[in-house]
């Protein structure tokens, strides 16, 4: 508290103090006075310009026209109409011919319809085949208990694929069987015959045989 005191009372002092010394330093404004003749100045024209003789008029004399500044030459270059573009004669135009069409490759036939004969279309494909439909052991199509015939995998069901007549090699040995079933046959097998087919390929102990089936 009392450090606040001291400093409002040395702000207070320096501000007294300062009044003080503004009015003992201040001088009175001077009165104006008159100008002596020899305190003024004669204005001397300048050498370019001089005023005639006659009172009537002013004849200044011109001075020579400064040369132009080289920066600003550029600006004031003329360009020149552009030519018109020449027209072109039947000679200059070469047309060039649209390219021909590749001639599209043959589909091949997706192979003899359902019902009757096989092998005329020449679609082969080859993989594995299985067996299933042995009589008193599994379960067969229940219009076919027993026979040549098959199930067909995905690389078989092409077209109408049921009741197709197909031919079925392995082992140097070949049997045409009648697709009247589908199955799942997972990885490389493409079908899956009855095992009256399948023991003609091989024994049914092997279970799986490399066939190539062909229609």
């Amino acid at each position: 508290m009392r450090t606040r005191r001291a400093a409002t009372s040395v702000v207070l002092l320096t501000i007294a103090t300062l009044t003080v010394t503004a009015i003992v330093t201040a001088t009175p404004p001077s009165r104006p006075r008159t100008l002596e003749p020899e305190e003024f100045t004669a204005v001397v024209l300048l050498p370019e310009a001089r005023v005639s003789a006659s009172p009537s008029r002013l004849d200044l004399v011109a001075t020579p026209e400064p040369e132009p500044i080289a920066d600003f030459l550029a600006a004031e270059r003329s360009f020149a109409p552009r030519a018109t573009p020449r027209q072109r004669n039947r000679a200059d135009v070469v047309i060039i011919p649209p390219p021909k069409p590749r001639p599209r490759a043959r589909a091949q036939s997706a192979g003899g319809g359902g019902g009757g004969g096989g092998g005329g279309g020449g679609r082969r494909v080859r993989g594995s085949a299985s067996w299933y439909c042995q009589a008193g052991v599994s379960a067969c199509h229940y219009r076919y208990p027993g026979g040549l015939y098959a199930a067909a995998g995905p690389a078989l069901r092409v077209g109408d694929w049921r009741g197709r007549r197909v031919s079925v090699c392995a082992n140097g040995r070949c049997v045409r069987v009648t697709l009247v079933d589908w199955c799942q046959c997972y990885g490389s097998r493409v079908i899956d015959l009855y095992s009256d087919a399948f023991r003609r390929l091989a024994p049914l102990s092997t279970g799986i045989a490399r066939v190539t089936v062909s229609w």
